[in-house]
């Protein structure tokens, strides 16, 4: 969902109201009003990224669609493919081939022990239709997702394929996952918050963004 940018400054400038002590907003002055607005503007995109990419999978939106063009690996009976992401792709959602069983909603990386299996020569260790694997990796063409396995080989097609894009702001405006704007403003608050030098509201406002986006204390977001 789309969000005008000043909404979100505005917001976040109540969040950082209630949390810092009333001296240290005002000891900026009427004059730098201006300033502080362009501090929050300045933290929405890292805002939204970090709390889109570290929140749990049933609190994103439902993306937008990819993978129009398979390439497959082409090993006779392997059924394994790939698909260059978009140049925007921050996470997935899900993705599902027709002959499988259901979507995955989480991918592995290259260095993952599981990534390694899915080179065995040994079709039950691979992913299957029953229960499928999908990897992001990079590759010299980009970003690629690569996914294992097709019984059906190259009769199959994507039946399923969503991911959530980068933030960016287009004409003022920002695409957020509905249900995770308010831990962006919390965050967006919090980051401003660490910029005027305000540790114990920032520990306060990061903590609030946390519970709104059921990121758990111990992780780095």
């Amino acid at each position: 969902m789309e969000y005008n940018v000043s909404d979100i400054v505005q917001e976040a400038k109540v969040a950082l109201d209630e949390n810092v002590d009333s001296s240290a907003l005002s000891g900026l002055g009427d004059v730098d009003t201006l300033k502080l607005d362009e501090i929050i503007e300045s933290k929405v995109l890292t805002a939204g990224r970090i709390i889109e990419t570290n929140a749990p999978a049933h609190l994103l939106d439902s993306g937008r669609a990819f993978g129009e063009s398979i390439g497959w690996d082409g090993q006779p009976g392997y059924g394994a493919g790939y698909i260059h992401l978009p140049d925007d792709f921050l996470r997935l959602v899900c993705f599902q081939m027709s002959d499988w069983d259901y979507a995955v909603t989480a991918a592995i990386t290259e260095d993952s022990p599981l990534y390694q299996m899915q080179r065995s020569r040994f079709a039950g260790v691979r992913g299957n239709p029953q229960k499928p694997v999908v990897a992001i990796t990079s590759q010299p063409i980009g970003l690629v997702l690569e996914f294992f396995s097709c019984y059906s080989g190259e009769d199959a097609y994507v039946k399923k394929a969503r991911y959530i894009p980068i933030p960016r702001v287009r004409n003022g405006k920002i695409e957020l996952c509905e249900k995770l704007k308010p831990a962006v403003v919390y965050h967006t608050a919090y980051l401003s918050a660490l910029s005027l030098g305000e540790g114990d509201a920032a520990a306060a406002l990061l903590a609030t963004a946390r519970e709104l986006a059921e990121i758990a204390p111990q992780s780095n977001a």
